[in-house]
């Protein structure tokens, strides 16, 4: 008798420790983060035996007012910060959020362009009808940043703005249902993440690419909620994002990585003068001639004095700033430290090897905002230097030390990480 109660006791205590092993996590993510987190939270179950994953994927801004309202979730991922801060400052948000991946936008157009739009230019044109994301969804807020680089450019111009928004005829609540509404035609174009035109969609919608320099980078923060009845489960998750394996399927989903490579200590000269490579702390190294400067970018003149030795030397530059050429580059710049900008720094090599360095606070617009050139005519002709057609100019120095000649390559680098 004493041993079949015992048999009852051991079977019904084995039964308790696997239900309490079977736990279920939800996490509540951004809808353009469907397919990617889907294939995530397959790969975590997969390690994790007797955990489900149950995904709620909406606007980061509905995410956030459900949080705010009380919703039980364990883990949040957002588009943007500012729905992270929506829920934190609701009192639902435990220690501090990570950003755990980045994007970028694209506008896409239905696959038979009814509209014939062939360009950015042309969304200002009467009679379109554009389908946006409403305005508190953070796709929303990337897209008015785009469209006022897009109307501070000479080439859109100041109206520019105004007259695309007045062809938009829906404002979505999610950045799927925007690329949903193209890809069936129900609209003549919208703009969405690069990491929605997936394969569901990809044959029904043609991409149209923002150019980077006028471009936006959008940055997704993660966070365990404060009441998670499990939160070394939810801080798992959290880490399996954070990990190559999860960094790997969001690049898979044409998102960006967090994961910042370590830049060689050296500079490597390129073969030739002709060009400079723009690389480094970067997401999208350039290759650039004086013809693609003159071409692609807005440029500059400006008219300079300095000493060269000790002779006074006045000319005039023509070229882009160097600030317009880091745009078009797109700094990979660390979102979870503050001001992780300001620890940057350019070297400037020229084709002999001669090098200057630029403080990355001198050219940012928000701090010193000096406009430094990239030029390629000097008093009006193009500058036909034996080390090259590209020189460094430095408006407010009064000595000719840091007018690189010939350029050939600048880096972005990152001051050295502080131990503690």
């Amino acid at each position: 008798m004493k041993k079949w109660i015992i048999a009852v006791w051991l079977l019904l205590t084995m039964g308790t420790v696997h239900a309490q092993a079977s736990q279920t996590l939800t996490v509540f993510a951004a809808s353009s983060l469907a397919d990617a987190f889907g294939e995530i939270g397959a790969a975590f179950q997969a390690q994790n035996p007797g955990v489900s994953v149950l995904f709620n994927f909406a606007g980061s801004s509905d995410l956030a007012a459900q949080l705010a309202e009380g919703a039980p979730a364990d883990v949040f991922a957002s588009a943007n910060n500012k729905q992270m801060t929506v829920a934190n400052d609701a009192g639902r948000i435990a220690g501090k959020p990570h950003t755990f991946v980045k994007n970028r936008l694209v506008l896409i157009i239905p696959a038979d362009n009814p509209a014939g739009i062939q360009s950015l230019r042309d969304l200002a044109g009467a009679g379109l009808q554009l389908v946006f994301a409403a305005s508190v969804v953070p796709v929303r807020t990337y897209t008015d940043t785009v469209l006022e680089r897009l109307a501070a450019d000479p080439a859109y111009g100041d109206s520019y703005r105004a007259a695309v928004l007045a062809n938009v005829v829906s404002e979505e609540q999610n950045v799927r249902q925007v690329a949903a509404k193209i890809a069936l035609g129900e609209a003549d174009g919208g703009f969405v993440y690069a990491s929605d035109v997936t394969p569901e969609i990809s044959t029904q919608v043609q991409v149209i690419a923002i150019p980077d320099h006028l471009n936006t980078i959008a940055t997704y923060p993660i966070a365990i909620s404060n009441d998670t009845a499990q939160p070394e489960l939810a801080q798992s998750f959290v880490d399996f994002v954070l990990s190559d394996a999860g960094q790997d399927v969001l690049v898979k989903w044409h998102f960006i990585s967090v994961r910042i490579p370590a830049i060689p200590y050296t500079v490597t000269l390129p073969e030739g003068n002709a060009a400079v490579t723009v690389d480094g702390q970067v997401l999208n190294p350039l290759t650039l001639t004086a013809d693609d400067l003159r071409a692609n970018y807005p440029s500059q003149m400006l008219d300079v004095t300095y000493l060269s030795g000790e002779d006074s030397v006045s000319a005039r530059f023509t070229g882009v700033p160097l600030w317009q050429i880091f745009s078009a580059a797109q700094p990979n710049l660390n979102a979870d430290v503050k001001n992780d900008r300001l620890s940057l720094f350019v070297v400037v090599t020229g084709s002999d090897g001669y090098q200057a360095v630029i403080a990355w606070g001198e050219i940012d617009p928000e701090f010193g905002g000096q406009p430094i050139l990239l030029a390629f005519e000097q008093d009006g002709a193009p500058i036909s230097d034996a080390q090259g057609a590209l020189r460094l100019v430095v408006p407010g120095d009064a000595h000719g030390g840091r007018y690189v000649s010939g350029v050939v390559n600048i880096s972005l680098r990152d001051a050295p990480a502080v131990s503690r």
